[in-house]
């Protein structure tokens, strides 16, 4: 697991995951079809990605396939830096 995959998951598992679920997320994880994003939880995985991994996701790119998993967000992130 690359250092970004291991953020995003440790975010998304601190921040997302409801309390008292005893959901294990990792990078295969459906964040989608599982309920963890909703609009708010997807605004502060965003203001995550700007302001802690210095990514900001253009709207161009609020795209639910760019959202499915950890994995995808994180090929996302790759995909914006090299731009």
């Amino acid at each position: 697991m690359t250092e970004l995959t291991r953020r995003l998951v440790d975010f998304v598992q601190e921040n997302l995951v409801p309390e008292g679920d005893d959901l294990k997320v990792d990078e295969t994880t459906p964040l989608l079809v599982s309920g963890l994003l909703d609009s708010l939880r997807t605004a502060r995985l965003l203001n995550f990605l700007r302001k802690d991994v210095g990514v900001p996701v253009p709207a161009a790119k609020l795209d639910p396939d760019n959202f499915r998993d950890v994995a995808t967000i994180a090929a996302l992130v790759r995909e914006l830096r090299s731009v």
